[in-house]
């Protein structure tokens, strides 16, 4: 039995998906899972299935969402994996074995990653870590507030991940790898500065210095146009190190992690990765 979060909300056994059915109810085993074996409000569990304020019969809809999931795990064997859904007072709990949930083994091995000494230890791990993604987290579930900020959090803490592995090829002198995993994503967050920077750097000390002066162009000309400001401190300093053409620096200390030294580097200022499970983001719009 496996628990996902990163993609399409599911519950994955051996004889397939489990029928969640609508989306309600997979949002609020979404909000169930990120905060997995911690209690949850029914006054919280309302504000993830309405925008607005949650009609009269809203308790009795939750409950009814509850119960169907629970005869649900419980007709897929859920208690011999460690598996429970518990009613504590005015609250619910799922218990789940961290084993069993996508968002959480990701989590360790991002850890893990920052313990590496080695940065291709370091590019295994991330690699594996990032290989747990099935497409945009919290997918099929109802676009509730707190849900959003939960699934953005999660989307933070993934392209954050994709510079620290880029950072690692960097470190390991295989600037090739880290321009071509930073591409996709900076194609598909084009304002995101900090990946517009790394994928310059990348470029750069790949050889190719022309496409690193187009990249620094195209998102100094879409941040004017889109935001009306000019590139900030990351995106100038690479785009100043292209010009001067500066040298490959030296790589990090031995000792040092790869993955370490570049945590957090792709966080756009005035905004915070939360953890991989989510649940800051359903926290702060909770």
């Amino acid at each position: 039995m496996e628990f996902r979060l990163l993609g399409t909300v599911c519950v994955d056994t051996q004889t397939g998906p489990l029928p969640l059915g609508p989306a309600k109810r997979r949002s609020l085993l979404a909000a169930l899972l990120l905060r997995a074996n911690t209690p949850v409000s029914v006054a919280r569990l309302s504000d993830c299935l309405w925008d607005d304020t949650p009609p009269l019969h809203a308790r009795t809809v939750v409950q009814g969402h509850v119960s169907r999931l629970r005869a649900l795990l419980t007709g897929a064997d859920a208690e011999m994996h460690g598996v429970e859904l518990a009613t504590l007072g005015d609250a619910y709990v799922l218990r789940v074995p961290e084993t069993l949930l996508d968002s959480q083994r990701f989590e360790e091995l991002l850890m893990l990653a920052r313990e590496q000494r080695s940065p291709a230890d370091s590019v295994l791990m991330l690699k594996e870590a990032l290989s747990l993604w099935e497409g945009p987290a919290l997918t099929g579930t109802y676009p509730s507030a707190p849900l959003q900020a939960a699934a953005h959090a999660l989307e933070e803490s993934r392209l954050t991940t994709v510079e620290q592995l880029a950072h690692a090829y960097a470190v390991l002198g295989e600037h090739h790898r880290a321009a071509a995993v930073l591409r996709a994503e900076a194609v598909a967050h084009p304002m995101r500065e900090s990946l517009a920077a790394a994928l310059m750097t990348a470029l750069h000390r790949s050889g190719r210095q022309s496409e690193a002066v187009d990249c620094f162009h195209r998102t100094r000309r879409l941040l004017a146009d889109e935001l009306g400001i000019d590139p900030g401190r990351e995106l100038a300093d690479a785009y100043a190190q292209i010009l001067r053409g500066d040298p490959e620096p030296a790589p990090d200390l031995p000792g040092r992690t790869a993955v370490g030294a570049g945590a957090g580097a792709g966080t756009p200022a005035g905004t915070g990765a939360g953890t991989p499970g989510g649940a800051p983001g359903l926290e702060a719009a909770g």
